[in-house]
């Protein structure tokens, strides 16, 4: 195997860090501390060049570089995790070590960021529904919150329905009460936080009743 001089590792992570950035614009960041390269890369589905336009999964991965990269291999982390089980995690960092170390002494950045992208590329989560506790088909089974909450559609659909109906029952016990009471709307609080807001939806609440009579 080729000895590199420091020089030339350098350079050799800079062209790669430079592509990086074109390739990647703002989903890759960098920063260098006494010799070590921190890199750190937003990971959503996709193939080459090509992205989901609807990232149900993301993750992020951090890649450390010492000042002999590429003759070393560097380390890698992967955290922020949304959309995938902990044994995909495991099995994720298991394959990605392997390629690591399989490319030893060649330039492997790409390689990192190109696996885990394909990884996930069908854009299905592996974790369950938050409601019924079972595992995603399809991608268009999924409904995700911006907290990055699943649920199938269905579920989610029968929820919205359930809180409407207690909704209405309770206006209609207000206004028994006070005819002139104001009326309170309709929330729809995320089932798993509590805390985010869910719009209301006519089509999930249809697509939820039809599974029923189904």
């Amino acid at each position: 195997m080729e000895t590199r001089n420091p020089t030339n590792n350098s350079s050799c992570l800079l062209d790669e860090i430079t592509l990086l950035r074109e390739t990647y614009p703002g989903e890759f960041s960098a920063s260098s501390n006494l010799g070590t390269t921190t890199l750190s890369f937003l990971i959503s589905p996709g193939v080459g060049f090509t992205v989901s336009s609807n990232k149900l999964i993301d993750f992020k991965i951090q890649i450390t570089c010492n000042p002999e990269y590429p003759a070393t291999s560097p380390n890698l982390t992967i955290y922020e995790i949304h959309g995938l089980a902990d044994r995909d995690v495991r099995r994720l960092t298991v394959l990605l070590n392997e390629l690591i170390a399989e490319r030893k002494g060649d330039p492997v950045l790409f390689d990192i960021i190109d696996f885990s992208r394909e990884f996930i590329a069908n854009n299905v989560p592996t974790v369950n529904c938050a409601i019924c506790l079972c595992g995603f088909a399809q991608e268009s089974d999924v409904y995700c919150t911006p907290e990055f909450h699943y649920f199938h559609n269905t579920c989610i659909g029968e929820y919205m329905h359930h809180r409407e109906k207690e909704h209405k029952q309770e206006l209609a016990e207000l206004r028994e009460k006070d005819p002139y009471c104001k009326l309170v709307p309709l929330r729809l609080p995320c089932p798993v936080c509590r805390v985010e807001e869910l719009p209301y939806s006519e089509s999930l609440v249809q697509l939820a009743h039809q599974k029923q009579h189904l």
